[in-house]
């Protein structure tokens, strides 16, 4: 009885969790189809009594496709080079033993530890001196060098819980370190690198102060700096303010709810075994 009492009290707590973390994010989404009048009427309503699509249609108009396509871009660029050059960094790490391992260790974590506004000047001066100023290329391999410590952290925690003998029957075969590596280590972690391509995709997906401060056309700027551009033209139309602000988080979400245990695997197992 005690268990089940126990059992009862977790699951109350859970459901609540997730009505407080889940009520925003709904209640933002039922907004961005009401009307103007209705947004703003006390006390508010949960569900929108004239559904309309004219704020998705205002934001459109207002160019967001452009911004939302600058976006998934720069984010699936990021996320391509965090993969390509952090897997076979976490692979050294996680299966090399060699002089300054442990230095490197303690570099990467110190790295992921550095506020990103704290770099802002010595990487706009960066991008600035090798031309790369107001490009996505430049976007991108910014990006890159703040997310690459977090994705080689967690892969190389994730590699050392798989056993080593798979990887030495494979090199039996005929493959090399790296076939071992891309070929049969990465298709049985795939739920650390789900964790790290998410974790990448986040970062590049909401960033808002290195890509303002990067991009200075309109063409070529992201989402978040298009939700802050639509603020000021706006002003006080919370409409197509909610609308873009939804066409920004959804994507997200739904990638975290098909993902989701796919992430937790990840965090889980490296953590645990590594």
């Amino acid at each position: 009885m005690a268990r089940l009492s126990r059992g009862v009290l977790r699951l109350v707590v859970s459901l609540l969790l997730a009505a407080a973390a889940l009520f925003p994010i709904l209640f933002g989404l039922s907004s961005s189809f009401k009307t103007p009048r209705e947004i703003i009427r006390f006390p508010p309503s949960l569900l929108p009594a004239e559904p309309t699509i004219e704020n998705y249609h205002a934001i459109w108009q207002a160019g967001i496709g452009g911004f939302l396509g600058n976006s998934l871009l720069v984010s699936a660029g990021t996320v391509i080079l965090c993969v390509l050059l952090g897997a076979p960094a976490a692979y050294a790490l996680a299966r090399y033993r060699f002089a300054g391992r442990t230095a490197a260790i303690i570099v990467i974590v110190a790295v992921m530890s550095i506020p990103v506004a704290s770099l802002l000047i010595p990487t706009y001066t960066l991008i600035a001196d090798i031309g790369l100023m107001n490009t996505h290329l430049g976007l991108v391999l910014v990006y890159t060098a703040y997310q690459l410590p977090i994705a080689v952290w967690i892969l190389a925690t994730y590699f050392q819980s798989l056993p080593e003998e798979l990887e030495w029957s494979a090199m039996m075969d005929g493959y090399s370190r790296f076939q071992t590596l891309w070929r049969v280590v990465l298709p049985l972690s795939r739920p650390g690198l789900v964790a790290a391509v998410l974790f990448v995709v986040v970062f590049a997906w909401n960033d808002f102060v290195v890509a303002v401060t990067l991009l200075s056309s309109e063409e070529k700027r992201t989402l978040p700096i298009a939700i802050y551009n639509f603020l000021g033209f706006y002003g006080r139309e919370w409409g197509p303010l909610l609308a873009s602000a939804m066409v920004a988080t959804v994507p997200i979400l739904v990638l975290f709810i098909l993902l989701q245990r796919y992430f937790v695997a990840g965090m889980t197992g490296g953590g645990v075994k590594g």
